[in-house]
């Protein structure tokens, strides 16, 4: 497709729930933050698999993204929580930009992306963000950053908040 599709459904939900009660949708459960590499790690080679789709560039319906966009979309997520580690590791209390979604898809043009590619990026990022991953020890699990609507993670509740994202894309593309 060379043209824009439509803008995605806009999402006003508090995801940040599912770190307390975890997700009726796709099934999440907060999971133990010394879990997050092998949860991403079992991600990356779920998109390998779905980007290995024929049909992988296709919506399901006009406003809603494909599972191309939706792991470009997962690809950015991981990235994401690389650098705010690293900032939370590195910084006392940081404030990190706000991420939007939808501007990325748009801004970055994923329904042209080319599956094979995104599946390496999917597998830098996640390689990039396991050895960050690697520098938290127990005693950082508690550090603390916040978006800029102030609402404060630690980094363990960051890790639970990015690993359900990525794992319930993963559930609307039936990976």
């Amino acid at each position: 497709m060379d043209t824009a599709p439509e803008p995605g459904m806009p999402d006003t939900r508090d995801w940040t729930a599912v770190l307390d009660g975890g997700c009726d949708e796709c099934g999440y459960r907060p999971h133990d933050p010394e879990q997050t590499a092998e949860r991403l790690r079992a991600a990356a080679d779920r998109w390998h698999r779905v980007l290995a789709r024929a049909d992988v560039a296709r919506r399901p319906a006009p406003r809603v993204w494909s599972p191309l966009e939706y792991a470009g979309h997962s690809r950015d997520l991981i990235e994401v929580l690389g650098d705010r580690l690293s900032m939370m590791l590195e910084t006392d209390d940081p404030t990190y930009d706000d991420f939007d979604g939808e501007v990325a898809v748009r801004e970055h043009e994923y329904w042209k992306a080319d599956p094979v590619d995104l599946a390496r990026g999917v597998e830098a990022a996640t390689e990039r963000t396991l050895e960050i991953l690697g520098r938290v020890g127990a005693e950082d699990v508690e550090r603390p950053g916040r978006r800029g609507d102030g609402y404060v993670f630690t980094v363990g509740t960051l890790c639970q908040y990015i690993v359900h994202d990525v794992e319930h894309h993963l559930w609307d593309v039936d990976g």
